[in-house]
């Protein structure tokens, strides 16, 4: 699972050691969303990472344009990601973290996707909606701004 290159040179890569994880806390903060649960930063994504959250930055053209989180749990796969850096938007690479999540659920025989999804990202909504997945009613985050979404394979 160290590297996945997909045709359209869109390559995701585990952040492992610790200045892998150091660059994606550095990585260009404009392109990402902090929800009021989540303030990306080193110490918070150090966190997560203890938790059990596997990171990812996602790559094109040797650029960092997404970070993934990834956590498995039994029979459940537990996803979230960052926006795609604003220069990379609309060059289908939202789809393809979606299907490396469904690709990781499937190598690992787990059959049920989870995704957190801010509320008004409605471009993750939007994107949720058309790969099958399911609002599952739960919401979290200090104002129940995090909505779940579930995906069965």
């Amino acid at each position: 699972m160290e590297e996945n290159k997909e045709e359209n040179e869109l390559e995701f890569r585990e952040a492992k050691k610790e200045e892998e994880v150091v660059n994606l806390s550095k990585f260009d903060m404009q392109a990402f969303t902090d929800t009021q649960d989540f303030s990306w930063n080193l110490d918070n994504i150090k966190k997560e990472v203890k938790t059990g959250w596997k990171l990812f930055s996602v790559m094109a053209e040797e650029e960092i344009v997404a970070a993934v989180l990834m956590k498995k749990d039994g029979d459940t796969l537990f996803t979230k990601n960052t926006p795609i850096k604003m220069a990379f938007q609309g060059n289908g690479f939202s789809h393809r973290i979606k299907d490396f999540y469904e690709n990781e659920a499937r190598k690992s025989q787990i059959r049920r996707v989870i995704n957190y999804c801010p509320m008004d990202n409605f471009r993750m909504i939007a994107l949720n909606e058309s790969h099958g997945y399911k609002r599952t009613g739960k919401a979290f985050g200090v104002a129940n701004n995090i909505i779940e979404w579930v995906k069965v394979l």
